[in-house]
């Protein structure tokens, strides 16, 4: 086997682009492609981008990735390709697999001559997908999986705004495939990323491996939701604390810390749909899905929770308050807001309120909205600030100084204030 495979890496996206860049770091000469030149123009001028380290990836990248013109041009000079393509969300939940699709399409023509050419699905999928991608390339193109290609699923369990740190130091790899070659062939490109921790590479077999990443999503939400559950009992009992009870529960071995502190609602781009896509999963297989439905539930009233305690505290404003949102994104380093906290609330409230957004980033497209960049500026134009993801850079606004009354609603129980002007309500602390 070759020490080190080249890697055609299709897909540039948010992943795509970051995890092609470890591969040319860590493993060696990698291609890149994408059908949007937008992208590539990007990449080739390398501009400047919010995800930690990507800027200077593609700088110390220059001689071991380059972008192919077509995918043709990428399977001849390749060994195996990674699929890191969009995979949205259907009416159902379940994930549309047609850019995966697509892309074999193009794949399959070319694969007649190869043999054992690495086929791995990055991209989130439906558990059965991939054994339906199997079948399509032997049954279209006449090929042999085993023999022209393999195809393995190798989803990331990361997160925007620390991708690079969240591959290189993840707790597991999920590693699938139905022959022992695709568990060879990922184990050796692994072994340049995880040197002395090949152990975290879980070898599962695909459809194994494809309810592993929702399962471990919906698992992760289930223990935002218990902690919210918990939360919303300082709604109701005065002189109580969650954080600290959630600190007492944390340092149980079987229940651990992570994800077990006070925190708004899980949102972004794979939480909420991983576990809804779950959820339609096992209605297929006739399998109850009661558990991972209150999930959802508890997750989808903490909006109208947040609307609640502003109503109450919003009467410490003689005047009709003018609304502070502060954060955008679902969190620090990205500038996606799929099912943000701040979209959430700006949802419920922009008909009858003027509205206000502020983020440490700037985006183009928050010029639709009332943004303002400057953090004082913004501290100035507002009554009531909801502080709608975690920044250290947000606690300023509890240090300003003010003749007039502010309320700080705090999501993440992380501000203070000494200013009796400034009345902070931190969810969860009653």
């Amino acid at each position: 086997m070759k020490a080190n495979l080249k890697i055609l890496c299709i897909g540039l996206g948010k992943l795509g682009l970051v995890f092609s860049q470890v591969l040319a770091e860590r493993n060696g000469k990698t291609f890149g492609y994408d059908v949007n030149k937008k992208i590539l123009s990007s990449i080739k001028k390398n501009e400047k981008s919010i995800e930690p380290n990507l800027n200077k990836l593609i700088k110390r990248n220059k001689r071991t990735f380059s972008i192919v013109n077509t995918i043709k041009e990428g399977i001849k000079l390749s060994d195996g390709a990674f699929l890191v393509l969009p995979t949205p969300s259907k009416k159902n939940h379940e994930f549309d697999n047609s850019y995966i699709l697509n892309s074999l399409n193009k794949i399959g023509p070319h694969l007649k001559n190869k043999k054992n050419y690495l086929i791995n699905i990055t991209s989130t999928v439906n558990p059965g997908s991939c054994e339906i991608f199997i079948k399509m390339l032997e049954k279209k193109f006449n090929l042999k999986h085993g023999k022209n290609f393999i195809l393995t699923y190798n989803p990331h369990l990361i997160a925007l705004g620390s991708i690079y740190n969240d591959i290189l130091k993840s707790d597991l790899v999920l590693i699938g495939s139905n022959l022992k070659k695709g568990f060879r062939i990922l184990k050796n490109i692994y072994k340049s990323f995880y040197p002395k921790q090949l152990s975290k590479l879980k070898m599962l077999n695909l459809k194994e491996a494809e309810i592993s990443k929702i399962a471990i999503n919906s698992y992760i939400t289930m223990k935002i939701s218990y902690t919210n559950l918990l939360s919303q009992i300082s709604d109701k009992t005065k002189n109580i604390d969650v954080s600290k009870i959630l600190n007492a529960i944390g340092d149980d071995k079987r229940i651990g810390r992570k994800y077990l502190s006070l925190g708004a609602m899980y949102s972004g781009p794979c939480f909420p749909r991983d576990n809804l896509n779950f959820i339609q999963y096992l209605k297929k297989e006739k399998v109850n899905f009661s558990l991972l439905k209150s999930t959802d539930e508890i997750n989808n009233i903490q909006t109208t929770r947040y609307i609640k305690i502003f109503n109450q505290e919003r009467k410490k404003i003689k005047k009709k308050p003018i609304i502070g949102l502060c954060g955008i994104s679902y969190k620090e380093n990205t500038f996606v807001n799929t099912k943000s906290p701040a979209m959430e609330i700006y949802k419920k409230l922009f008909k009858k309120y003027k509205i206000i957004f502020h983020d440490v980033n700037y985006h183009e497209n928050f010029e639709k909205y009332n943004f303002i960049k400057d953090q004082k500026k913004f501290f100035n134009s507002v009554d009531v600030i909801f502080i709608c993801y975690k920044n250290e850079k947000f606690k300023k606004l509890s240090k300003y100084s003010t003749n007039k009354n502010k309320i700080i609603i705090d999501l993440w129980n992380f501000t203070r204030s000494n200013n009796r002007k400034i009345f902070i309500k931190n969810i969860g602390v009653n």
